[in-house]
């Protein structure tokens, strides 16, 4: 079950969701957007994976590809959850900011609701970021750096991750500074 959630931007009238998205949801975008969303769709395994949307004024701002792991379950509970591709509506057609970081937002909330377990690292929540993301994960979601690692043949990126008390910590500054999610409903 993935919640869907209403945030009431602080210090706006700006208010944002935060649900599970539909083919058509990514019809939409898919021409604004570099990644190839309709083929990661099209590869979605709805057991362990989902792609979620940011929209605002009925608007996708930005989807986020997220996976619970192992799966099948081995375990009562999912050990971690893999970021696996996020991108957000660049400037000028963005609505409402932040969108990336209410999309990460989301996923360690869903790491945290899954009671997920950790991997071997103590890891709740990665990703591995292109080289040109570094400093925003780094700096702004704050994710702890693993170390450099090779993501396809050729192509090197870095690995982030959350603990479950850096997922927890993150959640509560997003909140804090932009506003606190109200869960509104559940799907799936």
């Amino acid at each position: 079950m993935m919640d869907t959630y209403q945030i009431n931007l602080l210090g706006t009238t700006q208010v944002i969701r935060l649900s599970v998205a539909t083919r058509e949801d990514i019809e939409t975008v898919s021409s604004i957007l570099t990644c190839d969303w309709l083929y990661f769709w099209s590869r979605l395994d709805s057991d362990c994976e989902a792609i979620v949307k940011l929209e605002a004024e009925g608007n996708v701002q930005g989807l986020i590809h997220i996976a619970l792991y192992p799966y099948p379950l081995q375990a009562a509970r999912p050990e971690y959850l893999e970021i696996i591709h996020i991108e957000t509506i660049q400037s000028p057609s963005r609505l409402v900011n932040p969108v990336g970081l209410y999309l990460i937002w989301y996923a360690a909330k869903i790491s945290l609701n899954f009671d997920c377990t950790g991997n071997d690292s103590g890891s709740v929540v990665e990703l591995d970021a292109l080289e040109s993301a570094i400093d925003y994960y780094r700096d702004k979601v704050m994710m702890e750096g693993r170390g450099w690692i090779f993501i396809a043949p050729g192509e090197e990126g870095y690995a982030f991750r959350f603990s479950q008390a850096q997922a927890i910590e993150f959640c509560t500054r997003i909140e804090q500074q932009y506003g606190v999610p109200s869960p509104i409903g559940k799907i799936g």
